[in-house]
């Protein structure tokens, strides 16, 4: 009988130790929106063909089987389905694209057309205790096929919401955002491979201007930051360097990551100097190194090697995350 009860106390401790963790969030469904569009277009500056975008999925099995992982067990659904996620991908990538004055379709069953294939699409949660931040590490790995053969494309997304009242808060803020913003950048990056297209530098200016006028410190400038990224117009870089040292996270998350989308290859010291700074935190220092990679470049690809031989042999959580936005490159 002792024994028995010490079991239930050990059950019952490891239940209540993951409530505490999760907060009370085990195994909790996770309602999917469809994104907003953006409003800014890109100006056609060359003629650009009507185009079918066929999107295959390209994961491995285990990779299928694992969209969601981390401290809490989640259920992602959609439309009261579970969530599949590379057609939904498919689907609201080419609304985007459309919404920014692109014109591509998505193909239809048995159709031909430009492939996309989703190599790896991931979320993972995180979660120290029931007083801390729950954060996502949204990820996304796909080659889109080019006459000068396969394009690597990637997503990287960190986010964190402190419930204070239901942990129905932090829904929105940790996966429906990050997953628009997923969306905003495959969608930018299929532009920048197949059509070359940017907004036009008084687009990229108002924005800017908007941004200063505003303030960066208000809770959604970072989006607006993301978009001089999507834009594809190399005249927001010095205003994305300057950025990256906002005092909020989210804007210099975005400028960072921005940097890396806008294939800003001059700014490749800055970058390595940011990553390398021991006063950043984890989360600059990381979308420091997503941008080096976005950069694509010989010495970008030399040095994420680098950073892989530097934490081949580690095994705590920081370098497991580091070495999944290297993975995402290599």
């Amino acid at each position: 009988m002792k024994l028995c009860n010490s079991a239930l106390r050990g059950v019952t401790g490891i239940v209540i130790s993951i409530a505490f963790l999760s907060g009370c969030a085990i195994n909790m469904k996770v309602p999917i929106k469809d994104p907003v569009s953006s409003t800014g277009t890109y100006d056609k500056t060359n003629s650009v063909p009507e185009t079918t975008l066929l999107f295959k999925d390209d994961q491995s099995e285990s990779d299928k089987a694992q969209i969601l992982s981390g401290t809490i067990p989640m259920q992602m659904v959609y439309q009261d389905k579970p969530f599949d996620a590379v057609p939904w991908i498919a689907k609201q990538t080419v609304k985007e694209m459309n919404a920014r004055n692109l014109p591509v379709k998505l193909a239809a069953n048995g159709e031909n057309g430009t492939g996309i294939l989703i190599k790896r699409i991931h979320i993972e949660n995180h979660r120290v205790s029931g007083f801390s931040p729950f954060v996502t590490f949204t990820s996304l790995r796909a080659d889109v096929e080019t006459a000068d053969g396969p394009q690597r494309v990637t997503a990287y997304i960190k986010r964190a919401k402190v419930p204070v009242w239901s942990f129905d808060e932090i829904i929105d803020p940790t996966y429906n955002d990050s997953l628009s913003l997923l969306i905003k950048e495959l969608a930018a990056k299929i532009n920048q491979k197949l059509f070359h297209q940017m907004a036009s530098n008084e687009t990229v200016t108002a924005l800017i201007d908007k941004i200063n006028k505003e303030g960066a410190a208000q809770s959604d400038s970072y989006l607006d930051v993301y978009q001089l990224g999507f834009s594809n117009n190399p005249i927001a870089v010095p205003e994305l360097v300057k950025l990256s040292s906002n005092a909020n996270e989210y804007v210099r998350l975005a400028a960072l990551s921005s940097l890396g989308i806008l294939k800003a290859t001059d700014q490749l010291k800055f970058l390595t100097d940011r990553y390398e700074s021991t006063a950043g935190i984890w989360q600059d220092r990381a979308m420091a190194l997503k941008a080096i990679g976005d950069l694509g470049t010989p010495e970008s690809q030399a040095y994420l090697q680098k950073q892989r031989e530097n934490f081949k042999n580690k095994t705590d959580k920081e370098a497991r995350w580091t070495n999944d936005i290297i993975a995402l490159y290599m």
